[in-house]
C-alpha cells in the first residue's frame, strides 16, 4: 500500500546496508534509496564473518528492520578486491588472502552480497551524497594510516585488470629511483612513506598535532608539512595530468588536518601541470566508504 503522498509505506521501503570494513573501525550504516541515513553505527575491526554478520544483525535489529525490507548489503575491504566474483584477493590488514566473500558471508544474510575496495567505495559515496555528485570524471585520494586511490571516468569506477587501479601508494619519483628504493607488495609503498598517517607520525607526534603545531608557526613542523604539500601535490599533479579529472577529492584521516594547507596544495598542483582542476575535501567524511558501499548494493540490484 501507498501513503498518500504515492511515498512507500515503512513495511515496503527497501534499505541498503553499506559496511566500511577498516583496519581498526568497521563503519555500518542503513540507507533508504533517497540516500536518507536511517541508523549508523561504528565498532571495532575484525575479520572474523561471525563477528561482522553479528554487528550489521545487531543493527538491523535496533533500527527495526526486518531482512526482508534489504535489498542488498555492500561491503568496502582494505584491500584488492574482485568485485565481479565477490571475492578478496588481498586484505593485509585483516590477514585475509583470496577469501571468497560474497559466499561466506550469504551463509548469514540470504541477500545479494557486493564487495569492492575501500576507496572505491569511497568514491561511490562521494558521487551519491558527497563532494562529486553531478560529477563524472574525478579522483579520489584517501589519506589514512595508509594511502589509496580511486579513479571514476565517465560515470563508471576504473579497475584495471587486476583490480589494482588507483594503487598511488607505489608512484616513484626520480629522487626514489636515484635512491635505488622500489616497491614490493606487504609493504608501504614509496609515495605512502611520504604522504600516509604513518609517515607523518615518524616525527614523533600524531599527524593531527603536527598540523597544528604548523598553525601555530613551529618551525620544525613547517618543515615537515611543507614537504608533505610538496609530494602529495607532485603525487596529485600526476594524476591530474594522466586523467583530467573535474574534481580531486582528498578523504581518510590526515584529510580532517589538510583545511589548514589546502591552497597551499591547490596552487602547488596548478604549478605543476596545466590540467585544470578542482581540488576538495570530502564533505561526508569518514562515511564516505560505508555511503558508497550501501550505493554499491543499491546500484547493483538496480534500486537507484
Amino acid at each position: 500500500m501507498k501513503k498518500n503522498n504515492g511515498q512507500p509505506s515503512q513495511a515496503e521501503q527497501l534499505y541498503s546496508v553499506g559496511v566500511d570494513i577498516g583496519g581498526t573501525k568497521i563503519m555500518i550504516l542503513i540507507a533508504d534509496p533517497s540516500g536518507e541515513i536511517v541508523y549508523r553505527k561504528k565498532v571495532n575491526t575484525s575479520g572474523e564473518f561471525d563477528v561482522i554478520s553479528g554487528h550489521i544483525a545487531e543493527c538491523l535489529r535496533i533500527a527495526d528492520i526486518p531482512l526482508e525490507q534489504v535489498a542488498a548489503i555492500g561491503f568496502g575491504v582494505p584491500g584488492i578486491a574482485n568485485s565481479e566474483e565477490g571475492t578478496v584477493i588481498e586484505a593485509p590488514a585483516l590477514k585475509w588472502n583470496h577469501v571468497p566473500f560474497r559466499e561466506r558471508m550469504q551463509r548469514y544474510f540470504d541477500k545479494p552480497i557486493f564487495v569492492d575496495n575501500d576507496v572505491n567505495c569511497a568514491a561511490l559515496g562521494e558521487k551519491w551524497l558527497g563532494s562529486a555528485r553531478n560529477t563524472n570524471d574525478f579522483v579520489v585520494v584517501a589519506i589514512g594510516t595508509g594511502v589509496g586511490s580511486a579513479i571514476m571516468a565517465n560515470g563508471s569506477l576504473v579497475k584495471g585488470n587486476d583490480y589494482m587501479a588507483g594503487e598511488v601508494a607505489y608512484m616513484v619519483v626520480e629522487q626514489d629511483v636515484l635512491s635505488n628504493r622500489s616497491n614490493s607488495f606487504g609493504d608501504f609503498g614509496l609515495f605512502e612513506k611520504k604522504i600516509s598517517g604513518l609517515a607523518l607520525s615518524q616525527h614523533g607526534t600524531m599527524p593531527n598535532e603536527l598540523f597544528e603545531r604548523f598553525v601555530r608557526g613551529d618551525e620544525k613542523s613547517i618543515s615537515i608539512i611543507h614537504q608533505f604539500v610538496t609530494d602529495l601535490s607532485i603525487g596529485i599533479a600526476n594524476m591530474v595530468s594522466m586523467l583530467n579529472p573535474q574534481k580531486v577529492i582528498l578523504c581518510g584521516g590526515v584529510a580532517q588536518s589538510l583545511p589548514a594547507v589546502l591552497e597551499r596544495i591547490r596552487s602547488t598542483v596548478a604549478s605543476l601541470t596545466p590540467v585544470p582542476t578542482t581540488i576538495e575535501l570530502t564533505t561526508i567524511g569518514e562515511e564516505a566508504g560505508a555511503i558508497g558501499a550501501a550505493a554499491l548494493a543499491f546500484e547493483k540490484v538496480g534500486v537507484i
